[in-house]
């Protein structure tokens, strides 16, 4: 399904080489995951994907955050969601970021599993409410890249 996503971006954005990665657990051998598959893009200046927006809501919900540097586009229907797809500056740190920690728990068994533990754990707690969930996760994800910063993406 990645591939197949990945080939419509790669067409919507025929003029610019944006790199398009599979990020998130989907991407991570073994790893047990949600079946949303999660992209980023990673771009080198907003202004230049401008000029997709039109073409881009045809296909996908668009959602803008200045705050963060974010674009995100959702794939969904009125039941469930298919790819979530975040458009990030490549020079940016949460950029580095995901692709650094799908990196580490490709590599390391252990973190993997940990990893896993703590998602199931959080799954169940907090069952019915997302936000919470991911907050969680993402402070385990900050704690293993902070104490992994010298893994290369």
């Amino acid at each position: 399904m990645f591939e197949d996503e990945k080939e419509r971006l790669n067409r919507i954005f025929n003029e610019d080489s944006f790199t398009i990665e599979h990020v998130g657990s989907t991407a991570v051998k073994g790893l047990s995951a949600k079946p949303i598959i999660d992209i980023v893009v990673g771009i080198n200046s907003f202004d230049e994907l401008n000029k997709y927006k039109q073409e881009l809501s045809n296909y996908y919900t668009i959602k803008e955050n200045v705050d963060t540097n974010e674009m995100l586009l959702i794939k969904e229907n009125e039941n469930e969601t298919f790819f979530l797809i975040h458009v990030l500056l490549i020079t940016g740190t949460r950029y580095q970021n995901m692709i650094k920690f799908k990196n580490i728990l490709i590599n390391n068994k252990s973190i993997l599993k940990e990893y896993e533990t703590l998602k199931q754990k959080l799954a169940q707690e907090f069952s019915s409410d997302r936000k919470m969930y991911t907050k969680s996760k993402n402070e385990f994800i900050e704690n293993i890249l902070k104490n992994n910063k010298n893994t290369n993406i």
